[in-house]
């Protein structure tokens, strides 16, 4: 069915009612967004134009450290998106001689989910506020080498495991567009500096949504890449979770992905398309109904056909699809590899202690997690990975006849600080993220890539955006889609009142 066909009939989804985390303002209508420009303002350049200030002289890596310093002190306070300062480091480092390459000099946050060597790396628990790694992960040895300036560590959810940054370690993390709402998770501390121009990007990684999620909420766009591009996972040996950046430009993800990650050494078509191939038509299949058959939220509606529409007007095909993968047998079979990350996640914090944490180091879901698979066999993996590999058997079917799929990238937008309530009936709660979380997780089974693109904004202020995953290896042709989309629907001018504050 044709996208304008299709929304003849859909004006009746507003008019839906839902229940639960689904349930919220009622308007269909995108709106702009409620904020301030900020032309002019030097913190307000993106990653590779602040990289191209220091090449030239016009403000050195040290005084952009030094605003990036100051805005972080101020705006820290009502966001609470830095766990871990890391000052002092970063002025010495911008002082001294730096790699070259399009991004030296850059100020940036580190995910607190990354290890930093000498920089305590706490993964958002309580049970590890004292841990300092004594090597650095892959992708932060990247960063340096490519002369990025890490001011600190940005929070996250204990482990990354939920979909919104309130780890009780360090207290919830607000979203610059709406102090009362989420900024999503699990890079929600990335998203949040970003937003708010403390830096211009942020390191962030995605196990099931966590780059995408993120940026849906805080109006960023976010590219998670095909399984192998980055130069190290996640540390979960199922290699769900790969790295990449929250960045306000299209370029700057795109840059970052092909000077740090490339081609993967050969194994993946390049992240950038020749310039003869640019401008290419596409034909996309959208939905706004999740694998249950169940529709959305009439705002994450209304962003999936306002993105239908524009990518329409560009001149490409759009069509209604309903959604590839399964339902039930996905969640289960996901669920239970996320059960075994927490049951991971406590025997590496049983090393670190040199004993078993107790139950009120960890927080609740992660207990809740683990309690479900503590004593199984990990032989029950064996029917996870098949059930992945009928997904991805279901994704190269639909990418045959289509080149991208659209979809939301929540069921609804982000929820309220306190909505996800993890001291309930966490059992209920698991029911309610089937619709809230019920699109991002299937490109971390299958392993290809997908990306957030920023769209709408709610009568509360909340920005939502959309998801088009693509085949694997795919990325340069996303990337083309996202530069065609910026360049019609632009949201890098807008900017929360809080930035300018």
């Amino acid at each position: 069915m044709k996208r304008r066909t299709f929304l003849q009939g859909s004006a009746a989804l507003a008019a839906l009612g839902t229940s639960g985390i689904l349930s919220g303002c009622a308007t269909a209508r995108p709106r702009p967004p409620r904020g301030v420009s900020a032309s002019g303002q030097s913190w307000a350049k993106d990653a590779l134009a602040h990289g191209q200030m220091a090449k030239s002289g016009q403000m050195s890596p040290l005084q952009q450290a030094e605003l990036a310093i100051a805005r972080a002190k101020r705006l820290n306070a009502p966001l609470n998106f830095l766990v871990t300062p890391t000052f002092e480091q970063a002025r010495a480092r911008a002082a001294g001689p730096l790699p070259d390459g399009p991004f030296s000099g850059v100020p940036v946050l580190t995910k607190d989910l990354t290890d930093t060597k000498g920089v305590r790396t706490a993964y958002g628990s309580r049970a590890l506020v004292n841990y300092v790694p004594k090597k650095d992960a892959g992708i932060y040895t990247a960063m340096l080498a490519q002369g990025m300036v890490s001011i600190g560590k940005s929070a996250t959810p204990e482990f990354g495991f939920l979909p919104t940054t309130e780890p009780l370690a360090f207290g919830p993390t607000r979203n610059p567009w709406n102090l009362e709402h989420s900024t999503g998770g699990s890079s929600g501390g990335s998203a949040a500096a970003v937003a708010a121009g403390v830096v211009p990007m942020a390191q962030a990684s995605d196990g099931g949504g966590s780059i995408r999620i993120p940026s849906n909420c805080c109006a960023l766009f976010g590219m998670k890449a095909s399984r192998g591009r980055w130069p190290d996972a996640d540390g979960t040996p199922w290699e769900l979770s790969v790295r990449g950046f929250v960045t306000r430009t299209v370029r700057d993800s795109q840059t970052a992905m092909a000077v740090i990650a490339g081609d993967a050494g050969g194994k993946l078509p390049s992240p950038v398309l020749p310039p003869e191939e640019r401008g290419k038509k596409y034909r996309i299949g959208f939905t706004t109904h999740n694998a249950w058959g169940r529709p959305v939220h009439p705002d994450c509606a209304a962003a999936v056909h306002r993105a239908a529409e524009i990518c329409e007007d560009l001149g490409h095909t759009v069509e209604e699809h309903t959604i590839a993968y399964s339902a039930d047998a996905f969640n289960t079979a996901f669920m239970t590899l996320w059960s075994f990350g927490a049951r991971q996640a406590v025997e590496t914090v049983t090393k670190v202690l040199g004993r078993k944490p107790a139950r009120d180091e960890l927080e609740p879901l992660t207990w809740w997690l683990y309690d479900k698979v503590k004593d199984k066999d990990p032989v029950v993996l064996e029917d996870v990975y098949k059930q992945f590999a009928r997904e991805r058997d279901a994704a190269r079917a639909f990418f045959k006849d289509f080149d991208f799929h659209l979809t939301p990238v929540l069921g609804a937008p982000a929820v309220k600080i306190g909505q996800i309530n993890q001291f309930g009936d966490l059992d209920a709660e698991g029911e309610r993220f089937k619709d809230y979380v019920a699109f991002t997780p299937y490109a971390n089974a299958t392993g290809h890539p997908a990306m957030a693109v920023p769209m709408a904004w709610t009568a509360e202020n909340v920005p939502v955006g959309v998801q088009f995953e693509g085949a694997y290896g795919n990325e340069a042709n996303l990337f083309e889609l996202a530069y065609q989309i910026e360049k019609a629907a632009p949201w890098a001018q807008y900017w929360p009142d809080i930035a300018l504050s």
